[in-house]
């Protein structure tokens, strides 16, 4: 089974470009050609200018506040993989975990912050030890993709 989340990272990414490139028009009619002037008064227009810059703010800043992370996950017969970097304003760098399946020994999902953030945390024997893996976030994910990644981790025997 393999699944990626990244139409899920362009369209934010698209929306973050579209909602800069709004947010610039509407900068530049509203205080240099000065096009809301006989519309609205000096306040109200401060007002609009608040409430756009906050919607943009949040709009901008959502990928980074709930934690979304493009993933890839992969699992065969051999090994599974999890693949992930952030795709916010600051991108992080590329990451990956591959366990070989003789070695697989469970995983677990957290739900943190009011399920607002979800992470996955793999384990791998070492050593006869049961070893876990930084958890990664999985809230990019729709519910669905969630749980076909809880349907094909089941189906792995735990080692420990």
């Amino acid at each position: 089974m393999t699944l990626d989340n990244g139409k899920k990272i362009v369209s934010l990414r698209l929306t973050g470009f579209i909602t800069t490139v709004v947010y610039v028009l509407y900068i530049f009619l509203a205080y240099f050609p000065k096009v809301f002037r006989p519309i609205m008064t000096e306040k109200s227009l401060t007002i609009l200018t608040v409430v756009l810059t906050a919607a943009y703010l949040i709009l901008l800043m959502r990928p980074v506040i709930l934690k979304y992370m493009y993933l890839l996950f992969s699992a065969d017969e051999r090994k599974i993989t999890l693949r992930w970097y952030k795709p916010g304003l600051m991108p992080g760098e590329s990451k990956s975990i591959e366990i070989p399946v003789e070695r697989f020994a469970g995983y677990e999902i957290k739900e943190q912050f009011m399920g607002l953030h979800s992470y996955l945390t793999l384990f791998q024997q070492v050593q006869g030890r049961k070893a876990a893996y930084p958890p990664v976030s999985i809230s990019a994910l729709t519910r669905k993709q969630r749980e076909d990644i809880e349907a094909t981790l089941k189906n792995y025997k735990s080692v420990i």
